[in-house]
């Protein structure tokens, strides 16, 4: 019985995991309109993960990413982006990260859903997303070490404050734009036909 219980709490905690908490005030926070929403939810399969272990050079655990929403916005109905959130284990907690993503999938922004990190404040969130909004996978992986546990020279010049906060934040962006090409890239191509 007890092993069923254990069983039952982790699914349940998993399928929360990395979850927007409001959609609206989400759109709100981080696009300047107001917009329509669909949302398109995934099951990450056992290749999917394989592929996210070729595009990151840093180790993601097993069950970080298993079944996620995408929430596709639209206005007039045409697709106008994308939002994601992404939860990240740090030594102070819980991060929660909700993502705004351009439709070429580079980053619009992000903000903290919930940050428990002393340098978790309003001017360092604005550093950090003036240095990733815009940017595309590849040129953020090249703020990355090699192996992807520190941050490059680069990434050092780039975030002259918060670097371990910075360097949490790189990582979860780094997954969300990776899980969003590989889960819903059917979906996007779908989108991008369209227009």
């Amino acid at each position: 019985m007890p092993v069923l219980l254990l069983a039952i709490v982790s699914l349940h905690t998993n399928a929360a995991f990395c979850s927007l908490r409001d959609p609206v005030s989400a759109i709100q926070a981080l696009y300047t309109e107001d917009y329509q929403f669909r949302t398109v939810v995934s099951d990450v399969t056992e290749g999917d993960r394989e592929q996210l272990k070729q595009l990151l050079p840093f180790t993601i655990h097993q069950s970080e990413v298993s079944k996620h929403t995408l929430y596709v916005l639209y206005k007039d109905d045409q697709p106008q982006g994308f939002l994601q959130a992404r939860s990240e284990w740090a030594k102070w907690g819980l991060v929660e990260l909700a993502w705004a993503i351009n439709l070429d999938r580079s980053l619009k922004g992000f903000y903290f859903q919930r940050c428990r990190s002393p340098q978790c404040n309003e001017t360092v969130l604005a550093s950090i997303n003036q240095t990733l909004g815009g940017k595309s996978f590849t040129q953020l992986r090249r703020l990355l070490s090699d192996d992807g546990t520190s941050l490059s020279q680069q990434g050092v010049a780039a975030f002259p404050i918060a670097q371990n906060l910075a360097l949490l934040t790189l990582h979860s962006a780094l997954k969300t734009l990776a899980i969003t090409d590989i889960s819903w890239k059917k979906e996007i191509h779908n989108l991008s036909a369209s227009q």
